[in-house]
C-alpha cells in the first residue's frame, strides 16, 4: 500500500509550512495506515563510491548545516553499514551519513509500526514518504515537529540505502532537523549517481 509520493520540494515545504500562521500540520498517521513494505528504487545508486563514507558527502554540506570540521568515518568493509558523523561537540547538534548493504529503507517500513519507548503510541510519530531525485524514502522522527532527532532513509536499490540523520537538542533544537536531513540525502543521492 502507498500513502504517495511527494517530492522532496513539497515535504520540505511542508515541514517549513508548519511554522507559518494558518499552514497545516504534517500529518500523523496511525499505525493501521502506516505501510510496512517499502517500494521498490527503480534506479540503483552506486555505493561503491562510499568506500570511504566522508569522501561521497560534498564537502559543503556539513559546513553549511551548523556543524563544523572533518566528518569522522565510521564502519567497516563494502556490504555492511559505514558511515560518517559530524558533530559540533560530543553529543549536539549532530549530522550522519551512513551507507549500507542490509536494506535500511525495508527495516524501516518494517519498523513503521513499532510502539515507542513506553508502550502506547508509536516510536515514530513522523512517518512519511517520500522520493529524493527519484528514489523511494522516507521521513521519519520521533516527535511529530522532527525536533530533536530527524532521519530520511532513502533505497538504493540492490537491498543498499542510505540514512542520513539530524539532530540537536537544547538552544541548538531549531525544529530544522528534516529540513536539513531532505537537503544533505538529497545531495548525497546526487553524488552517488
Amino acid at each position: 500500500m502507498v500513502l504517495g509520493r511527494v517530492v522532496v520540494g513539497s515535504v520540505v515545504a511542508a515541514l517549513l509550512g508548519g511554522c507559518a500562521a494558518g499552514a497545516s500540520q504534517v500529518p500523523t498517521v496511525t499505525a493501521a495506515g502506516r505501510p510496512t513494505e517499502a517500494p521498490a528504487a527503480t534506479r540503483t545508486l552506486d555505493l561503491a563510491k562510499a568506500v570511504d563514507p566522508c569522501a561521497v558527502v560534498p564537502k559543503s554540506i556539513p559546513l553549511g548545516l551548523g556543524v563544523y570540521g572533518p566528518g569522522q568515518p565510521h564502519g567497516g568493509e563494502a556490504g555492511t553499514t559505514r558511515f560518517c558523523v559530524w558533530a559540533d561537540r560530543v553529543e549536539w547538534p549532530r549530522i550522519s551519513v551512513g551507507f549500507s548493504g542490509n536494506d535500511p529503507l525495508a527495516a524501516a517500513y518494517q519498523d513503521s509500526s513499532r510502539p515507542g519507548a513506553d508502550g502506547t503510541g508509536l516510536r515514530w510519530k513522523l512517518f512519511e514518504q517520500i522520493s529524493v531525485d527519484g528514489q523511494p524514502a522516507l521521513v521519519r522522527a520521533q516527535r511529530t515537529d522532527g525536533t530533536v532527532l530527524c532521519e530520511v532513509v532513502v533505497g538504493a536499490g540492490d537491498g543498499g540505502g542510505v540514512v542520513v540523520a539530524a539532530g540537536a537538542s537544547g538552544a541548538n533544537d531549531t525544529g530544522g532537523q528534516c529540513q536539513t536531513a531532505v537537503s544533505v540525502a538529497e545531495q548525497v543521492v546526487t553524488a552517488l549517481r
